[in-house]
């Protein structure tokens, strides 16, 4: 195989660019991505991820160049990995190989790979080992597909919650780890009548004057306590049994318990980044622009990872971090069971830096 200044053909599909079987488009924050495949169960699986999303099928893209394509092949073993890349694993499993152009992810025997020939082009190898192919497995490699797809049209993806303070308008982010307590306080905040973007999933993009935080996962997802507390109450039919990659926690369409709350985006003012404290009472600590620049940096391994879109992530970050005020929330137990007590802190914390 050649070096990366000269790309080996083989690598990718620029040398066979069939007309697929299978291709599906869809919109996103005025983006065009292509999902295609010579393999209808490949793209159906890409299709399913897309219907959990708030992104719009097009059934007409005539005249439409995609601002990115995904091609996705289920019955090819993936190409070697170039040479003369920098590798190491990814905190969420798989070893990434890249440098300023090429960008090849590895997970078991399944890969995703953008080349410096076509940087809007992802070609996604998936992986006919029984572990490649278990749920959780092709579940995460479909999300970091389209992330991988997405970041190139400039929609970076956040592991956070989004909401719109209802008197000022103020959009509010919450941004942590699984577990942080962040889809408990959306719920929360929804209930109390605050706007909801979504519990976990959203993009990051450059509006007309600064960041805008768009909506991506269409679901909720809350855990045992957060069912149980008088936040669901009389909705529990509503809720689904866990699924296998995500046992710990119940979903639900928030359109059906809270009723016209939705919004597709805000101009964030505020991040909070919540850690579960136990403790009986809450606190809340301003940040500094850069302390909020490094939370936002944990939070978001790719723009690290993903070195040929690296600049423009790390570049929304921090006028991310410019534009909003951040603060460190230590939840206590009177902050996750209380609706009403929730809205009263997170606007009063916000409120003393001008909700």
């Amino acid at each position: 195989m050649e070096s990366l200044a000269r790309p080996d053909p083989s690598v990718g599909a620029a040398g066979h660019y069939a007309r697929p079987a299978f291709a599906y488009h869809y919109t996103v924050a005025g983006r065009f991505i292509c999902v295609e495949s010579s393999d209808e169960h490949a793209s159906d699986l890409f299709r399913r991820y897309f219907e959990g999303w708030h992104v719009a099928p097009l059934a007409d893209a005539r005249g439409l160049s995609p601002d990115a394509t995904i091609s996705v092949r289920a019955h090819e073993e993936m190409p070697p990995v170039p040479r003369g890349l920098e590798s190491f694993e990814a905190a969420a499993g798989g070893v990434c190989h890249t440098d300023a152009q090429t960008y090849f992810f590895v997970s078991y025997d399944s890969a995703i790979y953008v080349g410096a020939q076509n940087p809007s082009r992802v070609e996604v190898w998936i992986g006919r080992s029984g572990a490649a192919r278990e749920r959780a497995a092709l579940a995460r490699l479909t999300f970091n597909a389209c992330m991988t797809a997405m970041r190139r049209c400039g929609l970076f993806e956040l592991h956070g919650a989004g909401l719109v303070e209802p008197e000022r308008g103020g959009g509010v982010l919450i941004v942590g780890p699984s577990g942080s307590g962040k889809s408990t306080l959306a719920t929360q905040l929804a209930s109390a009548g605050w706007r909801y973007l979504s519990d976990d999933t959203l993009l990051l993009f450059r509006g007309g004057e600064g960041v805008e935080a768009r909506a991506l996962r269409r679901v909720f997802a809350v855990t045992e306590p957060t069912v149980a507390s008088s936040v669901l109450a009389g909705f529990e039919e509503l809720l689904t049994e866990p699924v296998p990659f995500d046992p710990l926690k119940r979903r639900f369409e928030p359109e059906k318990v809270f009723p016209g709350g939705f919004v597709e985006s805000c101009a964030p003012q505020f991040i909070f980044f919540p850690i579960i404290t136990g403790e009986p009472s809450s606190r809340a600590r301003k940040l500094s622009q850069a302390e909020t620049m490094v939370q936002l940096i944990k939070m978001c391994p790719w723009a690290c990872y993903d070195k040929p879109a690296a600049r423009a992530h790390l570049g929304m970050l921090s006028l991310l971090a410019r534009q909003s005020k951040g603060f460190e929330l230590q939840a206590g137990t009177d902050l996750l069971g209380d609706a009403a007590f929730a809205a009263r802190f997170i606007s009063e914390s916000a409120g003393g830096a001008s909700l």
